[in-house]
């Protein structure tokens, strides 16, 4: 414990979603240092105290740590995870152990764990090496999706859905193009109803699920998402049974505190998990989203709970609409972006960036990093939510050459 008045907690990541991490902590009261391996980092002119550090590295921000008195370490990615549980593991602070941490960023361990505990997941072999992948492939059965068995950085890198052995060879190399470790993780092929994701928050040690979403998603083979929807359209029954199996996903790898995002699916058998991570959701889901739908300032309570501060149970209320939608324009390489101006100024949009330049290029989308932008709607219902961000979409002009 600092000696510090106030609790002292460490983000890993200062970029400009992190940032809105760092705010929330300093208006819970706390005193906020981060590190991020980019100089001039915007979330450095918001925290009490920085460093150029990269979050994968253990020691130099175990030093930083001890140096700041830290008492709580706040990972939002999943590169920060393993990072966040092996310094306060040493440093005796509020945390997940390192072997959860594994379990949470390393598909192949997450999947034996969930198997092992009976929680519902797609069939699935591991390929330590490529030539394994259509042995592997052979036992799953066509189709079947191949995904990088560490998989760390999210964003659907390496992800692609095999339709018949004819495909093997080109999905095999798109799929162990993205990471030094070759393993892949062979799937069956989910016949899913509904994509979802899940926002979780873990309170005095047991999983709330403070929201789920609906996905719409880009054409096969590949699996980038399109749109996200908040609320789910699943009431009921159907509702608590994706709630159920969330929480038994959570528990099952064992994360006692912070945030979780969970992937699922719903077919006409009940619900499958895809993946989780040990974190929030990416981007602007924990905010500007989760808190606009539910009332909750989220990032504020996950600073709270590394800190080992006690959380209250959320307040029952009707949740807001809102949508996370995707920019995905033409290939080509960009002249200009119009209209960017237009869009900021609607009062239904939360949020909304450009992630090309003036001479960048546009590729066609496989995995979420070739996405060209994305704009976030707040309404008080979830249609009017999407509606707003079909309209964004179409006042955003890419020109392209």
């Amino acid at each position: 414990m600092s000696s510090l008045a106030r609790k002292r907690v460490l983000i890993l990541g200062a970029s400009r979603y992190y940032s809105a991490s760092i705010a929330a902590a300093k208006r819970a009261g706390y005193e906020v240092v981060a590190v991020d391996r980019t100089p001039n980092s915007p979330g450095f002119a918001i925290a009490d105290d920085s460093a150029v550090i990269d979050i994968v590295d253990v020691e130099r921000v175990l030093r930083y740590a001890t140096e700041q008195h830290v008492d709580g370490i706040v990972p939002l990615n999943d590169y920060g995870v393993p990072t966040a549980a092996a310094v306060a593991e040493r440093l005796g602070l509020p945390g997940i152990s390192s072997a959860v941490a594994e379990r949470a960023t390393r598909k192949s361990s997450m999947r034996a764990c969930w198997i092992a505990a009976g929680v519902p997941c797609p069939r699935v072999e591991l390929a330590l090496t490529a030539n394994e992948i259509p042995a592997a492939a052979q036992l799953v059965g066509y189709p079947c999706i191949l995904k990088p068995a560490h998989g760390i950085g999210g964003a659907s890198r390496g992800v692609v859905v095999v339709s018949t052995p004819a495909e093997l060879a080109s999905a095999i190399s798109f799929s162990t193009s993205f990471y030094a470790d070759q393993a892949t993780l062979v799937e069956s092929f989910v016949d899913s109803l509904m994509e979802h994701s899940a926002e979780v928050l873990i309170v005095n040690g047991e999983p709330e699920v403070l929201v789920i979403a609906d996905k719409v998603k880009s054409p096969l083979p590949y699996r980038v998402d399109q749109s996200v929807l908040y609320p789910t359209v699943l009431t009921g029954a159907d509702h608590a049974r994706a709630v159920a199996t969330v929480r038994s996903a959570v528990k099952a790898i064992g994360i006692s505190l912070g945030a979780a995002h969970v992937e699922l699916a719903t077919t006409a058998s009940g619900c499958v998990l895809f993946e989780l991570g040990a974190r929030p959701g990416g981007g602007g889901t924990p905010e500007p989203i989760v808190q606009w739908v539910t009332g909750r300032d989220y990032l504020a309570d996950v600073v709270r709970s590394h800190v080992g501060d006690s959380l209250a149970p959320s307040e029952r209320r009707a949740l807001r609409g809102a949508t996370y939608h995707f920019l995905t324009p033409a290939p080509g390489v960009v002249d200009r972006v119009e209209g960017l101006d237009a869009v900021r100024a609607r009062t239904d949009v939360l949020d909304v960036d450009v992630l090309v330049a003036a001479g960048q290029t546009i590729a066609p989308v496989r995995v979420g990093t070739d996405r060209a932008g994305f704009v976030i709607t707040g309404a008080e219902t979830r249609d009017q939510a999407y509606a707003a961000a079909l309209v964004a979409d179409s006042m955003v002009k890419f020109v392209v050459r």
